[in-house]
């Protein structure tokens, strides 16, 4: 993969560890080993690679108070460079983003954005690139849904996130960033889905962070293609988070101007959609456990401890929520912002709380009141 330039390198490394470098010298060597790698080669290369990048990460660590000086300077010198490296960028700025210093997250972020996400070498480290991204997306800086649109939305990034044995594919991950952003990303995505290349990934995406404000969004989108594709998902995103906007919408369309598939499906799933009324959504949550009425006070607690623990309860019963007399536009806004809370913890558990939740919000947006 690095053929002899890296060969050299890791001989001069090994020579080096019989004298009394410093620190300084040390790093150098493990930087120059970072800039020289390339994404090129079979297994066998990939395998080496991420061997002697683990052997940087450790004597980094294992030094980290003399390193990190040393890395910040050159970090601060590769931003400054015409042609960065890209490597250099991801790693060492992602390892100093990971830090608790105000000074490093901001020098962290940094080089976030100034990473070219379509080079080769980043495309190789998907998974890095994507935790990278979601460490940055919570500080919401202005460029960040400009920066996700370009890197994710329009990518191809997957990820798996090992200690939760989770496999993201390409929704996945845009829902986890579009989502822990919060405000502003739903109608950030719906602005954007009249781009027929993009459209049915924005629909996949609003699923999971939508709301029935995307409805006149994904209808658009729904008739201006009226393809099977695009109408399962519209009509996924319009009966899971639409409320009686999306079933209004979803009874009122056109079947017959669309393809037999559509049609096939449509008469499938039509006697259902009919159905969902508020009393119906209700039913979901008879199994749920937890006491079925609570205080109002109580549900304002409950809601406060929820965004603070990123969406984790096991207290709160969804049937004491909807039986609270707190008016459903208060409910459906602190829902929706323990909501993104959830997308902070990248984890199978996460997303089975945003379909919980997910579920809680449309039940609401059929209530009266």
């Amino acid at each position: 993969m690095v053929g002899k330039v890296f060969a050299g390198l890791l001989l001069a490394l090994a020579a080096g560890t019989g004298r009394a470098e410093s620190v300084e010298d040390e790093t150098a060597k493990w930087l120059a080993v970072i800039r020289a790698i390339k994404p090129e080669g079979e297994e066998a290369a990939t395998k080496r690679y991420n061997e002697q990048l683990d052997g940087a990460w450790k004597f980094f660590a294992a030094n980290k108070s003399r390193v990190l000086p040393i890395l910040r300077r050159e970090l601060s010198n590769e931003l400054r460079q015409r042609s960065p490296n890209q490597l250099l960028l991801l790693d060492v700025g992602y390892y100093v983003r990971l830090q608790e210093g105000r000074a490093d997250k901001n020098l962290g972020r940094k080089a976030f954005f100034a990473i070219d996400p379509g080079t080769k070498i980043v495309r190789w480290n998907q998974r890095e690139f994507f935790e990278f991204a979601h460490s940055v997306v919570a500080d919401r800086d202005p460029r960040t849904l400009a920066f996700l649109d370009k890197a994710f939305l329009r990518g191809d990034v997957k990820a798996f996130i090992p200690q939760h044995a989770l496999s993201l594919d390409e929704t996945l991950v845009c829902v986890f960033l579009y989502g822990e952003f919060g405000d502003g990303a739903e109608k950030h995505l719906a602005s954007q889905i009249i781009d027929r290349s993009i459209a049915d990934r924005i629909i996949e995406v609003l699923i999971w962070i939508g709301s029935p404000d995307s409805v006149p969004a994904v209808k658009r989108a729904m008739m201006e293609s009226r393809n099977y594709d695009t109408f399962v998902r519209a009509t996924a995103f319009m009966m899971t988070v639409g409320g009686p906007r999306g079933r209004d919408a979803m009874l009122a369309v056109p079947i017959q101007t669309f393809d037999a598939k559509s049609r096939q499906y449509y008469a499938e799933v039509r006697r259902d959609i009919e159905a969902t009324t508020y009393v119906a959504l209700q039913k979901q949550f008879e199994g749920f456990p937890g006491p079925g009425g609570m205080s109002d006070t109580d549900i304002k607690n409950a809601l406060s401890v929820m965004y603070r623990n990123y969406g984790k309860d096991d207290k709160t019963s969804p049937r004491a929520i909807l039986a609270s007399g707190l008016p459903k536009t208060y409910l459906t806004t602190e829902l929706s912002r323990v909501r993104s809370r959830m997308f902070f913890r990248v984890s199978d558990e996460a997303l089975g709380d945003v379909k919980v939740t997910n579920a809680l919000l449309n039940a609401l947006y059929y209530r009266n009141r």
